[in-house]
This record gives C-alpha cells, sequence and structure tokens, in this order.
C-alpha cells in the first residue's frame, strides 16, 4: 500500500507488468498446454510430427533437414528454439569442419533458418528436450479469445496487514487447426505437417519404457 500511496505511476507500471504476464502465459500454453483447462499446445497436438534427433542432446544439419522435409508448406513457416540451443546451431558445419549457420564471429546471430525466420523464446524447453526446436506456420493454430483481461484490486483481503490485492484474469482458449498429419499428395505413406517438433530419441524412449 505504501507504494501505492506515494508512486502516482505505480497502478500504470502494475497493469503493464499484468499484461505481460497474461502474453507470458498465452505464450506458454500455446507451445506446451495440455489442454486441460486452458489452450492445447503445439508440442503435444495430435497433428504434430516429431522427429527423432540422430544424437542425444545435440542439434545436427541432418535434423533440420529431416524436420523440413516433413513440413505443410504454403504457409508462413519460423522456427521456435530455446535459447539453449544457440551453441549447438552455432556449431552447426557440413561433413567436414566447415561452419554453415555462422560461419564468422564477426557478425551477428542469422535471423534466418534455411530460409525462415528463426525466434528464440524464453518458454522453450531446454536442450535435450522434446520441443527445444520447433518448425511451425502459426495459421494453422487457432486462438479464441473470449471476455478480458480485466485488472482488479481489492483493499479488503489483507486489510489489517495494509497490503492490497491486484488480480487479472481472462477467457482464452486455443488449439492445432488439425486433428491429425496430413497424407502427402501423391505420395500418401508419408505424411506432413504444420509443426514439426525435435525429440530426443533416448529420453522419449527411456520415459516409454520406465
Amino acid at each position: 500500500d505504501k507504494l501505492l500511496r506515494n508512486w502516482q505511476a505505480a497502478s500504470g507500471l502494475i497493469g503493464a507488468q499484468l499484461r505481460k504476464a497474461i502474453i507470458g502465459w498465452e505464450d506458454y500454453q500455446i507451445l506446451r498446454g495440455n489442454g486441460i483447462g486452458g489452450p492445447l499446445g503445439i508440442l503435444d497436438a495430435p497433428c504434430s510430427i516429431t522427429v527423432s534427433r540422430t544424437t542425444a542432446s545435440q542439434i545436427a544439419i541432418a535434423d533440420l533437414r529431416s524436420m523440413y522435409a516433413r513440413m505443410k508448406f504454403g504457409g508462413s513457416l519460423f522456427w521456435i528454439a530455446s535459447q539453449t540451443t544457440l551453441p549447438q546451431l552455432l556449431a552447426l558445419a557440413d561433413g567436414g569442419s566447415n561452419l554453415i549457420f555462422a560461419p564468422s564471429a564477426a557478425d551477428g546471430v542469422p535471423a534466418t533458418l534455411f530460409g525462415y525466420p528463426l525466434y528464440f523464446a524464453d518458454r522453450s524447453p531446454a536442450l535435450g528436450s522434446k520441443g527445444d526446436l520447433v518448425l511451425c506456420d502459426a495459421s494453422y493454430y487457432l486462438i479464441k479469445d473470449g471476455s478480458g483481461p480485466f485488472i482488479e484490486a481489492s483493499q479488503h483481503v489483507y486489510f489489517t496487514s495494509n497490503k492490497t490485492v491486484i488480480k487479472a484474469f481472462w477467457n482464452v482458449d486455443g488449439k492445432p487447426w488439425l486433428s491429425a498429419a496430413l497424407p502427402l499428395e501423391g505420395s500418401t505413406s508419408n505424411t506432413v505437417s504444420p509443426f514439426i517438433v525435435l525429440e530426443d530419441a533416448d529420453i522419449d524412449a527411456a520415459a516409454a519404457t520406465g
């Protein structure tokens, strides 16, 4: 309460921080949500295709090629990566020792991978986890916004302690548009998807048997 009484801009700052928290929660749910009481995320969507990396906890050019080959083309594609993947991406090389993603330390980190934008997301799983790198087309993800967001404050909950409770609440839901991966026309035994997820085969196999 002292902050609210003595700093006129406090309510504006708190409101802005809560809005950022709302955005962060939605980012997490759209990527990693389980669909229970909130959006179903890309990583566990039935239509997503998982690609097993060639070496545990590493990213190789072969992994990127495999992901790219399973993509549903025609939309606005982009990559989502954990910042923990940076050392692996910066070290991407051809069959020899020639760097092919960031060949010079004097230049900035490239903003594209295979020609598509590359974004580093704070809420992506860490390197070696399922979804540390994702190739996706967000136009296949549907979001339904409901009422809100609303930000309200109450002095009554902790009245005797001179504390004010401030809360933010809203209604939103989302899920991938497709219920399954799509057979590739001309080769229906193969499937493509707007959501391609890199996973660690060793970890996933251990989880399945354990």
